[in-house]
Order: structure tokens, then C-alpha cells, then sequence
């Protein structure tokens, strides 16, 4: 999860050499994205996949943002399935509302 906070934050604050690895990102974010828990599993793995799913689509929003991260053929791809997958869609639909209503109290020091 602290790696998905640091990649959206690296995206606001340098994103160049971000968007140069993008295509090296999405498929982490892809498999965190995807993942399925157990279906024997306890309530808490259930809770803590939930909260990587969200970490993840706010890395995702974070490089959304970047202005040319469209020209990256796997970054659409990955877009397009988010939008094809309800359940995924729904999550990102959420996380941009949640950035919306309530922007970034973030005041990090970058001295």
C-alpha cells in the first residue's frame, strides 16, 4: 500500500520520469486490481484486499493524471478493463469522487 501512496504522490511531483516507466507500473497495479481473495478466507483478508484495491485505483487516478499517460498502448488497455469490469468502475468511479470532495490536505515538505 505505501508503495501505491508513493506512486501517486511521485506522479503530482515528477511526472516524467513516471510516465517513462509507466509500462513497467500497470502490471503490479493490474494484479493488485485483479486479485481474488479466498472464498474460505476471514473477514479481514477480505478488508485488507479491499484497502489494496483502493491504495491501487488511487495510484491509477494519480497517473490518469499525467497529460500524456494516453499515448501508453498498456496503460489504455488497463484503463479500458477498469471500465469493462463493474466492480472495478465502480471503485475508480468512487476513488474520483473521493478526490474530488475532499482534496489533498497534503502539505509535504520537498525541501
Amino acid at each position: 500500500m505505501l508503495t501505491f501512496i508513493m506512486l501517486a504522490r511521485l506522479a503530482t511531483l515528477c511526472p516524467v520520469p513516471v510516465l517513462q516507466r509507466v509500462d513497467r507500473l500497470i502490471e503490479p497495479l493490474r494484479a493488485t486490481c485483479t486479485a481474488k481473495v479466498k472464498a474460505g478466507s476471514v473477514k479481514q483478508e477480505f478488508e485488507k484486499q479491499d484497502e489494496l484495491k483502493r491504495s491501487a485505483m488511487r495510484a491509477v487516478a494519480a497517473l490518469l493524471t499525467i497529460p500524456e499517460v494516453g499515448k501508453s498502448p498498456i496503460m489504455a488497455d488497463f484503463s479500458s478493463q477498469i471500465r469493462s469490469n463493474p466492480e472495478l468502475a465502480a471503485l475508480f468511479e468512487s476513488i474520483q469522487k473521493d478526490s474530488v470532495s475532499a482534496p489533498s490536505t497534503d502539505s509535504m515538505e520537498l525541501s
